[in-house]
């Protein structure tokens, strides 16, 4: 997704997510409470840019006339499972498959996979319950990229990653939570991938 910005993103997400669980599109009025805008002319705002890109087409003399082009191409990718945005859970290898925008992946899509979000740990990244991660599977990561980790050989967490000061620093995204602190050479704990983009859900 090219030329868009994170607040357009946001607002081409919600109105996506809405039109396909209520079959008509949001208000701008709704758009304007849901992400919490300062007024209807900003949503207005967001909604103009994303016309001019051609996301989205708009009837100025409908209420709810907005409508997403459908004309972007879809990728099935597999949603593995489960994983924690809090204390670590165990990951499901229960595979199901969804479709993806392409334009939401990178070139190379056989290393990438999905993982559904349970937990508050990452809300100040604005990762909640419900949302789904995509994940590219590597076992490296560099200081503040957000990774699926395994730990105790068992269970993997979603945090962000800090190698420092001879250890790992698992940190989340919620003032309440304390970091997972992971000594260097811990023959439990493994990088299983970095998540590349989060996939809102509105419900």
């Amino acid at each position: 997704m090219t030329n868009i910005t994170k607040r357009q993103k946001e607002t081409l997400d919600f109105i996506k997510a809405y039109q396909a669980k209520n079959g008509y599109a949001p208000s701008l009025e709704e758009i304007k409470t849901y992400l919490k805008l300062s007024s209807v002319s900003t949503a207005h705002h967001h909604v103009k840019a994303l016309e001019e890109q051609g996301y989205l087409q708009k009837d100025d003399n409908q209420p709810r006339g907005i409508s997403v082009n459908t004309a972007e191409q879809m990728v099935q990718i597999p949603l593995k499972g489960l994983i924690a945005a809090g204390t670590p859970i165990m990951a499901l290898e229960q595979q199901e498959i969804i479709a993806v925008p392409r334009n939401r992946l990178p070139r190379e899509v056989k290393n990438i996979y999905a993982l559904k979000v349970v937990g508050q740990s990452m809300i100040d990244e604005n990762i909640n319950d419900g949302d789904i991660v995509l994940v590219r599977h590597q076992a490296t990561a560099n200081n503040g990229e957000k990774v699926v980790a395994l730990i105790d050989n068992n269970d993997v967490t979603l945090k962000t990653f800090f190698a420092e000061n001879g250890q790992i620093r698992l940190q989340p995204a919620n003032k309440k939570m304390q970091p997972i602190i992971v000594r260097k050479g811990n023959t439990g704990f493994a990088i299983q991938g970095i998540v590349l983009d989060v996939i809102k859900n509105f419900a």
